[in-house]
């Protein structure tokens, strides 16, 4: 069994919104689908889509995931049990001000990679659907905090003005934790090919997305194989070494039929690995693409 490291997947909010009904959840529904994929580490991600989120609304989701991990039987922030885990945050919505101070703060909580935005405008960012425009001051200040603390910073929602902005100011190489390749198909949350180039020039790494409206609109050709061709179309210009994946499974929110075909839920995960095989990819390639290379990066600059 291939082992994987999945850069993102937004099961934080899951269990916060659970917390009254399903105390347990992170444990009796997450873990036996992620044990059968051979999840080995995955980011565990708390959404906040909203402008109007306030600090606190985050302060009190990233304490929640904080106690539920502890208090877990099978995932750790290290390799004490079955699976590692570290937090990560899309769309710092919260923040309006104070942001070094409360950037270090969620890395004192286990926070090790975060987006300043969703798709929507706030206070650091423009999103990937909410037009084009710089970093906000406070954005910039975000940034520069998040390398102070060996944060990555993730630019898969952002605008590309941001992408660039950030690209400049980070001293450390970013991360599209969930993205794909707009030259395979023109999605306002997809890559361009000259962002792409310049996060593998600066020793980036790109997640692959198999959330099937990011891969194709043709829904007969929502299919891992399609899923595999955007690999493809990264490998054939910068090798496998920058490769990994952003599943963002869906299959425990409002869409259950959201991921391509064969990759229905963190259980299939190994189709994945075993059509890599099939076509023609080294067995090197695959492990890499499906583990090393993330945990390479967040090793090397995150001090993880």
């Amino acid at each position: 069994m291939v082992k994987f490291f999945n850069l993102h997947d937004d099961i934080g909010t899951d269990i916060f919104d659970h917390r009254d009904s399903k105390p347990n959840r992170l444990d009796d529904y997450h873990y036996p689908k992620m044990k059968q994929g051979g999840i080995d580490t995955t980011a565990i991600v708390c959404c906040f889509a909203d402008a109007e989120t306030t600090w606190q609304d985050m302060v009190d989701q990233v304490l929640y995931v904080n106690e539920k991990i502890k208090e877990s039987k099978h995932y750790a922030f290290d390799y004490s049990k079955d699976i590692r885990v570290f937090i990560a945050i899309e769309g710092m919505c919260g923040i309006k001000e104070g942001a070094r101070e409360k950037i270090h703060w969620l890395y004192e909580h286990n926070v090790r990679c975060a987006s300043l935005c969703w798709n929507d405008h706030n206070a650091l960012a423009c999103g990937a659907k909410s037009g084009n425009m710089p970093l906000t001051p406070l954005g910039i200040e975000c940034v520069k905090a998040m390398n102070e603390v060996h944060m990555a910073v993730d630019v898969s929602h952002c605008c590309e003005w941001n992408f660039y902005d950030i690209q400049r100011i980070s001293t450390t190489p970013i991360l599209a934790t969930h993205s794909n390749v707009k030259g395979l198909f023109n999605h306002y949350r997809n890559l361009s090919d000259p962002q792409i180039q310049m996060i593998m020039e600066h020793g980036g790494v790109i997640g692959g997305l198999p959330v099937r409206w990011f891969v194709t609109r043709d829904e007969s050709k929502q299919t891992l194989d399609e899923f595999i061709n955007i690999i493809d179309y990264i490998k054939e210009k910068y090798g496998t070494k920058q490769i990994a994946l952003g599943f963002d499974f869906m299959d425990y929110m409002d869409d259950p039929t959201c991921m391509v075909k064969g990759l229905d839920s963190v259980a299939h995960i190994q189709n994945l690995a075993n059509r890599l095989i099939e076509r023609g990819y080294s067995q090197e390639e695959v492990e890499d693409i499906c583990f090393y290379n993330a945990n390479r990066y967040m090793e090397t600059y995150l001090k993880y």
